[in-house]
């Protein structure tokens, strides 16, 4: 046994060289994935219909939008900062400091709707949290 083998990880080894997985049904055709077993029943066929006509559920749709809305606030936040470090401009640092809050918490009421929305078992969005981003920034 080597050092780093679990009993179940001898027993797999064993078991495919004695050729106990050969000619398994099924054995090199593609699996079956058209059922989500974490998709409510009734969900299932309005889930097809959708994915069958090139649409998503709303939750995902938001989803995208969100997380195209934090990037860029992100991305405004890395370019105001870059900004104080190349001019240092404190009071401009702070005139975007205050604007980027501002749009945090409107960002933020979007994150509890969408949050609110969200199928069970999908994880939340985290809120935006303007000083800890900040903090992660300078250093």
């Amino acid at each position: 046994m080597r050092q780093w083998e679990t009993g179940a990880d001898v027993a797999i080894r064993k078991a495919m060289e004695a050729g106990e997985f050969n000619n398994l049904p099924g054995e090199g055709q593609p699996l079956d994935l058209s059922v989500d077993p974490y998709t409510p029943a009734d969900m299932q066929l309005a889930y097809k219909i959708l994915k069958q006509n090139g649409l998503a559920p709303d939750w995902i749709v938001q989803s995208k939008t969100l997380t195209a809305k934090l990037d860029s606030w992100q991305s405004r936040l890395q370019a105001a900062h870059k900004n104080y470090r190349t001019s240092n401009n404190i009071g401009s640092w702070i005139t975007a400091k205050e604007k980027l809050g501002v749009d945090a918490e409107k960002l933020n009421k979007e994150i509890v709707a969408f949050n609110l929305k969200l199928p069970q078992g999908i994880t939340h969005l985290p809120m935006l949290n303007v000083q800890r981003a900040v903090e992660r920034l300078v250093g």
